[in-house]
């Protein structure tokens, strides 16, 4: 009964943040690893993690948001099992030591959560991009992205793609380039563009395995 209420005073909301964590006990493998969030309440998450953590270890999680990081101690309660099409290893997560300023952030963070449906954040992110249309076919174009979340980008082009282009997209990063496929679900529309000014467009991912989907989760983690 106690679980039960306390889930109804703290709700989880389905939202997906880039987080980084490391170990506070230097008797675990102390590293800095980098993961996503399943799920958020003001007491907890549900993150993926590329490996499987003992139960009970305290971790430091460093998430980032669009209103910048919030970080906090938390203790590991139960672990699940790896899973499709995300491929990462699901973990319960209690948190055990929030500042006060932190515990505000996070209300903040969940509150317009509570008022809608679905809960999707796109975090702002500044990086070249190299985009080649890939069916229909088309020359490649050079831009730059606005921002970014687990299910897509916002790209900044040059000239107008289609709504369900399927691309190809280089990200050029200081670790190197990452290439990810998908497709054009929106572009601006002619009455709002300005000349001399780059085409916003909506990129949804298409395929995104782990590996890729944990370097984007590292990638976006490091620039809080």
């Amino acid at each position: 009964m106690l679980e039960v209420a306390l889930q109804r005073k703290f709700p989880r909301y389905p939202i997906q943040l880039p987080l980084l964590y490391r170990p506070t006990l230097p008797t675990v493998n102390n590293k800095i690893g980098a993961g996503w969030t399943r799920d958020l309440s003001e007491r907890g998450a549900c993150i993926e993690l590329a490996e499987r953590l003992p139960p009970e270890v305290v971790v430091n999680l460093r998430l980032r948001t669009d209103r910048g990081p919030i970080q906090t101690d938390a203790r590991v309660v139960w672990t699940g099992e790896r899973t499709p099409p995300s491929g990462g290893i699901p973990h319960g997560m209690s948190f055990t030591v929030i500042s006060p300023d932190q515990s505000q952030a996070l209300r903040n963070l969940l509150l317009p959560l509570s008022l809608t449906p679905h809960a999707g954040v796109r975090l702002p992110v500044d990086l070249p991009v190299r985009c080649q249309p890939m069916s229909p076919p088309g020359a490649t174009l050079q831009g730059r992205t606005g921002d970014m979340s687990r299910g897509g980008l916002l790209l900044l082009l040059p000239e107008a793609l289609c709504p369900g282009t399927a691309l190809e997209a280089t990200l050029h990063t200081a670790t190197g380039p990452l290439s990810v496929a998908g497709v054009i679900v929106w572009a601006e529309p002619p009455e709002r563009r300005r000349y001399g000014r780059s085409i916003r467009h909506g990129m949804q991912f298409t395929s995104l395995d782990w590996s890729i989907s944990l370097y984007l989760g590292l990638l976006l983690a490091e620039l809080a």
